[in-house]
């Protein structure tokens, strides 16, 4: 997979450089537009569509305050149905992450390409539905196939989470004002709220959380477009 997302990396940024020469035909002079980007982050349908238990939907926006360096964000909601670890619940909330990007790729005349650094505070608001539970075997082993399943499911609301995320991703524009990137995320877990009896296997905008590791990666793939409010 890791290979996968590396050549897919590489061939954007061809497709950004052979765009960009057909942009610099018709380009005039070497401006910079400051304005509001928005777009929606296409790894979630399609992850929709092939992992099972899961939905998603992740808006994402920046806007230009220098030359290279940007004030961003992501705006997201996730439900993740989880059976694992002797246990069957399903996490649902919504999350937030605020922070900069800055540009270190130095553009051509008529250029408006990124390769991004940012950092990333995010938090979530969810819920844990607690579905089931598996048996336990002569006080020593569960029993990970015979999930009882509760006849009135409990709920736990009010959970949280807190984490800081540093981001490394490239942005090209396609076509004038359209973009299309890739975000790697590396999370480090500050902390967060448990339900009671367990803890929480999934974290909204965090994704999966490891028991006595507050590691975490991610993976966005975005479709984006400018509104230019002024140029320089």
């Amino acid at each position: 997979m890791l290979k996968y997302y590396i050549k897919y990396i590489f061939l954007l940024i061809f497709t950004s450089i052979w765009s960009q020469n057909e942009i610099q035909k018709d380009s005039i002079g070497s401006e910079l537009r400051y304005g509001f980007r928005f777009g929606v982050d296409m790894s979630k349908p399609i992850r929709m569509l092939i992992e099972e238990g899961y939905k998603g939907l992740e808006f994402v926006g920046d806007y230009r305050l220098t030359k290279d360096l940007y004030i961003a964000g992501e705006l997201g909601n996730e439900t993740k149905n989880i059976n694992q670890d002797g246990v069957h619940f399903e996490t649902a909330g919504t999350y937030l992450k605020l922070g900069i990007d800055y540009n270190v790729f130095n553009n051509w005349k008529g250029m408006d390409n990124l390769i991004l650094v940012g950092f990333r505070y995010g938090l979530s608001q969810h819920k844990q539905t607690l579905l089931g539970y598996s048996r336990l075997i002569n006080d020593r082993y569960w029993q990970e196939d015979n999930i009882i399943t509760l006849d009135e499911p409990l709920t736990y609301e009010g959970l949280n989470g807190h984490w800081i995320e540093f981001q490394f991703g490239i942005k090209a524009e396609l076509l004038r004002n359209l973009y299309m990137g890739i975000t790697i995320q590396m999370h480090r877990l500050l902390s967060d709220k448990d339900p009671e009896n367990f803890e929480n296997l999934f974290i909204p905008g965090f994704n999966k959380v490891l028991t006595n590791n507050p590691y975490g990666a991610g993976l966005n793939y975005t479709i984006s477009y400018q509104i230019p409010v002024f140029k320089k």
